[in-house]
Formats: structure tokens, C-alpha cells, sequence
């Protein structure tokens, strides 16, 4: 019996791509860990506020401009077994990602000309140097949620771990070659970053085998999945993750430099492995879940069991490391990681539901939701951030985790009893 259960385990698909998902989460998590550690001492508060600032501008470019393409070919890619015909979508997508880089460079140099807090922070060089390699930050788009569609868990792993690798080698070299650099540090970061990126995506792109046959009807049909369902999504993290990533530019806007920035994408980076448990299970069953009435009870009880207990041991060991790790002008993360811990598990746990309605291609209940997030995080930034910057990003993004689960729950369950009535 033991015997079998071991064959049973070992020739199921899916445990089997859970199993080597969370194996590279959690091998990625110290990786992140010391990486960050590097990175924080070699910039200092400040600079690594400029770094993260940085980071946040073109997160945002992106989710403004990407109209929903990406998860349009996501629905494309779920809804058919050809593999010829995935091929042709992965090289339709990367016609369409050029067009949508094109706009982005534009849009960005005009922010970087005439934005006076990029030239009072004296970020304007760099940033006027890093636009052309803004493509990268599209790359990584394209492959996490395409691979998700299409079930390559393998290449996803290699998408979203082998550059973690990279940078972190490069954050050794850091440490051991230009501990006592003096010029420009951001350049020595984002040259490390940049390079580590370029390295692995080409070569994951050339393991796609991207065909650019029949390009033209495959956009046509990426285009009629975006009306139907990618256009919706877009719409609906206009609203909530478009204005999350910006309490991270306003915490810069309403203080002297980008100290606080660095303060508050550090607490976020530090409690971010709590949600991925409930991210992994959902990206592993993502194609399964199209088939599906509900989510099994029994995957719902294990995914809040394991997010609850993370919570507790996270919140258990922040001080400890904080202290012992980071400079004690870091302390203030202390308080930000309890915080937004909270609304990371929230977050966390909400995605899981989001990737079922997801799947069923439900754009309406996601942009519905995502609007409700975004809202929230509006009014919080204008009352908060001003009041309280940093701290006040923290109680924002809580409160928004808080909002997304209540929404996803409504329209997940919403879902269930609808397809029961229909049965």
C-alpha cells in the first residue's frame, strides 16, 4: 500500500509542480534575503529609496499601458490544447509587447522631462539611462502570465528564480569588489540587474520556440479575448494596482528624499513569502480550475491553515532580523512589516480565489473587485500617506488587503451558487 501511495504520488502532475514551485520559493527566499541585505548596505537608506522609486516607475508604466494584452492572450492560451497554435500566440504576444514598448519608452522620457520631484530627488540621469531596458520589466509580464495559462511550470520557475540566482551571485560580487565604490551606485545595481535578466530571458524565449505563423489572425483573436475578458482585468488594476504601486511614489512626493520609499518596499519585500503558498497552489492548478464547479474544500483548509501559520512565525522573527541584519536607521521596518504582513496574507489568500475566477475567464467579477481595491487605496493614500508617509503606505495596503478579500469572497461565492443553480 505504501508502495503505491509513493506511485501515486510521484506520477501526480500537479503535486508534483507544487512541490517544485514552493522548492524554488522557499530556496528563493534566503537567496532574496541576503541579496537584499547586500543591496540595502552597499546603497544606504536613501539611494536604495532612489533604487526602489526607480522600480516603481516602470512597474506602473506598464500596468497603465499594457490595455489588458497580456491576460487577453492568457485566455487564449487556457482555452485551447493545440500546441502549434500556443506557439503562434507566445510570437503574436511578443509583436504586440514590441508595440506596447515602443509607447511605454515615449511616455516614460516625457514623465522623466518634465516631473520636478525626479529632478529634486537627482534621479533624472538614471532614469533617462534605464528607459531603453524598460522591456525587461514587460518580459517579465509576458512569461508570468502566459506560463501560467499554458501550465509550463518549469519555465516559470526558470523565469522567476534563475534571475534571483544571477543577482544574487552579483550581489556576492558586489559585496567582495565594490564594497568601497564611491561613484555612482544605482548604475552598478541596475547594470548587475539588467544583465541578469537579459542572460535568462533570451534564453527562456528561445526554449518557447515562439512561431510568428498566421500572426495576424492570432492578434485578431488575442484582440477579441482582450474585449471580452482582458480589457475588463486591465480596467480593474488601473484601480487597484496601479494606485497601490503609487503610495510608493507619494510616500517620495511628500518627503525630502526616498528614504521612506526604501522603508516601505522593504517591509513589503520582507513579509512577500506569505503569499506564496496560495499563490503557488493556484498558479499549479490554474488550468484544472477551468474545469471546475468550486474550489475542493480540502485545497481551501490547507491554503488558510499554512497562510495563518506563516503570519505568526513572520511576525515572530521580523524583530530578531531587522535588528541583527539592517542598521539601526532600518528599524522603522519593524513596525511597516507588521503592518502590511497582515494585508500580504490577505492579498495572498484573495489571489487564490482570483486565479478561479480567472480561469473561468470571470474579467467582470476582477475588474469589479480590482476597482473597489483601488478605490480604497485612493481615498487611504490622500488621508494617510500625507499624515503619516510611510507608516501611512502601510495602513493603506492593509486596509486594501482587507477590501480585496472581502470583494473576492462576495464574487467567488457568488460564482459557486450560480453554477450549482445551473446544475
Amino acid at each position: 500500500m505504501l508502495s503505491s501511495f509513493r506511485l501515486n504520488i510521484k506520477n501526480n502532475i500537479r503535486f508534483n509542480q507544487v512541490v517544485k514551485l514552493l522548492s524554488w520559493n522557499f530556496l528563493g527566499i534566503p537567496l532574496g534575503i541576503v541579496t537584499n541585505i547586500i543591496v540595502t548596505k552597499f546603497l544606504g537608506p536613501k539611494v536604495y529609496g532612489d533604487y526602489m522609486f526607480v522600480n516603481n516607475i516602470f512597474t506602473i508604466a506598464i500596468l497603465i499601458l499594457n490595455f489588458g494584452i497580456f491576460q487577453a492572450a492568457n485566455r487564449a492560451l487556457v482555452l485551447t490544447n493545440d500546441t502549434e497554435k500556443a506557439r503562434e500566440y507566445y510570437g503574436s504576444e511578443l509583436i504586440i509587447m514590441g508595440g506596447i514598448y515602443i509607447l511605454m519608452s515615449i511616455s516614460l522620457y516625457i514623465y522623466a522631462a518634465f516631473d520636478p520631484n525626479i529632478s529634486e530627488k537627482g534621479i533624472k540621469i538614471e532614469l533617462f539611462y534605464l528607459i531603453p531596458f524598460s522591456w525587461i520589466y514587460l518580459l517579465i509580464q509576458y512569461f508570468e502570465v502566459l506560463f501560467q495559462a499554458d501550465n509550463k511550470i518549469d519555465l516559470l520557475v526558470k523565469t522567476r528564480y534563475f534571475p534571483k540566482v544571477g543577482f544574487f551571485v552579483s550581489a556576492i560580487l558586489i559585496y567582495l569588489f565594490f564594497k568601497n565604490f564611491t561613484g555612482n551606485k544605482l548604475f552598478i545595481i541596475w547594470g548587475f540587474y539588467i544583465t541578469t535578466q537579459i542572460v535568462v530571458y533570451f534564453f527562456v524565449i528561445k526554449k518557447i520556440k515562439v512561431s510568428l505563423k498566421n500572426s495576424r489572425k492570432r492578434i485578431r483573436e488575442i484582440w477579441e479575448h482582450n474585449k471580452s475578458f482582458g480589457f475588463n482585468v486591465y480596467l480593474g488594476s488601473l484601480f487597484s494596482n496601479v494606485f497601490s504601486q503609487l503610495s510608493g511614489l507619494l510616500i517620495s512626493y511628500f518627503a525630502i528624499d526616498n528614504s521612506g520609499v526604501g522603508f516601505y518596499t522593504l517591509a513589503l519585500t520582507l513579509v512577500s513569502p506569505l503569499s506564496l503558498i496560495p499563490n503557488v497552489i493556484a498558479t499549479t492548478h490554474y488550468k484544472d480550475f477551468s474545469t471546475l464547479n468550486s474550489i475542493p474544500k480540502k485545497l481551501v483548509k490547507i491554503t488558510f491553515l499554512i497562510s495563518i501559520t506563516a503570519l505568526f512565525f513572520l511576525l515572530l522573527i521580523i524583530p530578531f532580523f531587522i535588528h541583527y541584519f539592517y542598521s539601526k536607521e532600518f528599524e522603522v521596518v519593524i513596525k511597516l512589516s507588521f503592518i502590511v504582513s497582515v494585508g500580504v496574507m490577505f492579498y495572498g489568500i484573495s489571489d487564490f480565489f482570483n486565479r478561479f475566477l480567472g480561469a473561468h475567464g470571470n474579467g467582470k467579477a476582477l475588474r469589479n473587485s480590482s476597482i473597489l481595491v483601488g478605490i480604497t487605496i485612493l481615498i487611504s493614500n490622500i488621508i494617510f500617506i500625507p499624515l503619516f508617509h510611510e507608516t501611512g503606505a502601510a495602513l493603506t495596503f492593509l486596509l486594501a488587503g482587507l477590501v480585496y478579500f472581502l470583494s473576492i469572497q462576495f464574487y467567488y461565492r457568488k460564482m459557486v451558487k450560480e453554477s450549482s443553480i445551473k446544475i
